[in-house]
């Protein structure tokens, strides 16, 4: 698949999930803009962009899930309009680089006009720069909206090495589309349960849990762009330094022996009592299946 001439490695903007420092959010946006990448903004417009005003960084969002409510093609075209002033009132600037609408499931022939209509007009005034899909559901869903949007050129696809579904079927519905520029590969540590599957207490060969995300981050960066959450910045410079890093010895192995305990008790069941609020609400959300 195609991929664009920005940096192999994005990063999603974050908020902790415990009570941050002071001067948390100035310190992890300093550090985004330092990397010199594509920077996500979705989980916060209106947190992020006070910070990031006066500076020309590369910036991308999601939105238009409001579209599902829709009842006919005016309505579509409105709701997503009016999430793309918010958004861009929010940042304190003309444009984004790239906006992706979110496709969740299927879509009505009405809510698809209103949207691709929106998404044009905003491509055509300049206020959106890169139109892209992001598949949060049925990849056929994405592929009938992809087909309506003429300036679409950009894929945001879920892709980890416990699960590629998506990622291939879009892959092998879009191969041949001459638009698609840039293509996207989101949640590489999330397998489910809102936590890092790094986190999970299994014989690391003397590797602490961030080098095997970089690891991981790495081998899927090969094919295309990834996109990574952060919320430190030791996050974001991790991140960024992983594509430069040796690959770590039995890479392959390593992975099987996380899917392996991912399907086991006795691994969530440690981390029910752990220190960590993140490992601890996941581990509490897998026990109670």
């Amino acid at each position: 698949m195609p991929d664009s001439e920005f940096p192999r490695i994005w990063i999603s903007l974050s908020a902790p999930q415990s009570v941050p420092e002071e001067g948390w959010r100035d310190r992890l946006v300093h550090s985004a803009l330092e990397a010199g990448t594509v920077i996500d903004i979705s989980k916060g417009p209106a947190l992020w962009g006070g910070a990031m005003r006066g500076t020309d960084a590369a910036l991308m969002s999601l939105g238009g899930t409001d579209i599902e409510r829709a009842v006919d093609a005016q309505h579509a075209q409105d709701l997503l309009e009016a999430h793309l002033i918010e958004t861009l009132s929010a940042i304190g600037r003309e444009h984004l680089d790239f906006y992706f609408l979110q496709v969740r499931h299927k879509l009505s022939s009405w809510q698809i006009e209103g949207a691709a209509k929106a998404l044009e007009l905003a491509h055509r005034d300049g206020h959106v720069r890169n139109v892209g899909l992001c598949c949060d559901g049925d990849p056929l869903a994405s592929v009938a909206v992809w087909n309506a949007v003429e300036v679409a050129n950009a894929l945001l696809v879920p892709r980890s090495h416990a699960d590629e579904a998506a990622y291939n079927d879009l892959k092998a519905a879009l191969s041949q589309e001459s638009k698609l520029q840039t293509v996207v590969t989101s949640k590489a540590l999330n397998w489910g349960y809102g936590m890092p599957f790094v986190n999970l207490p299994v014989e690391r060969s003397g590797l602490d849990p961030m080098r095997i995300a970089q690891a991981v981050v790495a081998d899927l960066a090969k094919e295309n762009t990834v996109l990574v959450a952060a919320r430190t910045p030791e996050e974001v410079r991790a991140a960024m330094e992983a594509p430069n890093l040796p690959q770590i010895p039995e890479f392959d192995t390593v992975i099987e022996s996380y899917k392996e305990a991912w399907e086991q008790d006795e691994p969530w069941e440690e981390l029910r009592r752990s220190a960590d609020p993140i490992s601890r609400k996941a581990a509490e959300r897998r026990l109670s299946k």
